[in-house]
């Protein structure tokens, strides 16, 4: 399918060679490649148990499980592969993220999770990983027995690791349930090296203003705005509040904290299995090293 020419100049692929989405900051843009891609969102008529589709982490076709597939499916959820065990958003975070950072065995990544099938492959694929979970009363850092391994706590909000220590900062469907969201970009850009790069997804609106559904007050107590909106935790089985949806000014908020180019991606893509109007959020963390020094930190990062 050959792609139209968009509205805005800043819209360009993903990544060179990746075949499928699209990088913008226009909100146009991005409504317009989900229309055109629009069979690839979601089955239509009766759908089936499995998809046969191409894993990018197996590398090789694979028959994804569709869970629900009797009612309402929900896409991002579901599709899991039976090689890796992940489901659509997790094999799709591993595929970008690899096609845009094209990261090395000794790059060093932070991924704001520790105990789900996505940590799991991340951490064979590039050792350097670090995971977390966020254990209430624990302090910064500090690491405890969960579910039979050593699992560190982190507060997004205040992060325990000194300023660039990572290649990259990975953050799937977390930020949404941080009520000082701002703060915990702001730790991202901190903790990330000169040049490091910064990816995450969340809720988002499609429209251009962020949604508050909830917030925190001074006192502790919890103000819904809206019909308060929980989402599973692989951690405790339980619903965690959910309170905002980001929409597109997220990206004035990125650049206000000190990113770079900040861009939503938006992608879909059948013969993969990413089924889903699919949006990642990708900034970079200025590189103020001489020349000198970037080359010799790129050399010595390899």
């Amino acid at each position: 399918m050959a792609e139209p020419v968009y509205s805005h100049l800043d819209t360009q692929p993903i990544a060179e060679g990746l075949g499928f989405g699209i990088r913008t900051t226009s909100l146009r843009d991005l409504r317009d490649y989900f229309q055109l891609h629009r069979d690839e969102i979601s089955l239509t008529g009766d759908v089936p148990e499995f998809l046969e589709a191409q894993c990018h982490v197996c590398q090789q076709r694979q028959s994804l499980e569709i869970q629900g597939h009797e009612g309402e499916v929900n896409w991002r959820e579901t599709l899991r592969c039976p090689g890796c065990g992940l489901i659509n958003r997790w094999r799709s975070s591993v595929h970008l993220f690899e096609a845009i950072c094209e990261p090395s065995r000794s790059s060093s990544i932070y991924l704001t999770e520790a105990i789900t099938p996505l940590f799991t492959v991340i951490k064979q694929r590039y050792p350097k990983t670090t995971g977390s979970e966020y254990l209430e009363g624990q302090q910064p850092g500090a690491e405890m027995q969960v579910q039979g391994r050593r699992i560190r706590h982190e507060d997004v909000t205040r992060l325990s690791f000194t300023s660039g220590s990572f290649d990259a900062v990975l953050s799937y469907d977390v930020l949404e349930h941080v009520p000082d969201y701002r703060k915990a970009l702001a730790e991202f850009f901190r903790v990330l090296k000169p040049g490091g790069t910064l990816l995450w997804s969340a809720p988002f609106t499609f429209e251009e203003r962020t949604e508050i559904r909830a917030s925190l007050q001074p006192d502790g107590s919890i103000v819904h705005h809206l019909p308060p909106d929980y989402h599973g935790d692989p951690f405790t089985g339980q619903g965690v509040l959910c309170f905002q949806s980001f929409g597109f000014d997220i990206l004035q908020v990125m650049e206000q904290i000190g990113f770079e180019s900040p861009r939503v991606c938006c992608f879909s893509n059948l013969a993969a299995g990413y089924l889903d109007r699919n949006i990642l959020f990708i900034a970079q963390k200025p590189d103020t090293r001489s020349p000198l020094r970037r080359m010799l930190g790129n050399w010595f990062s390899r």
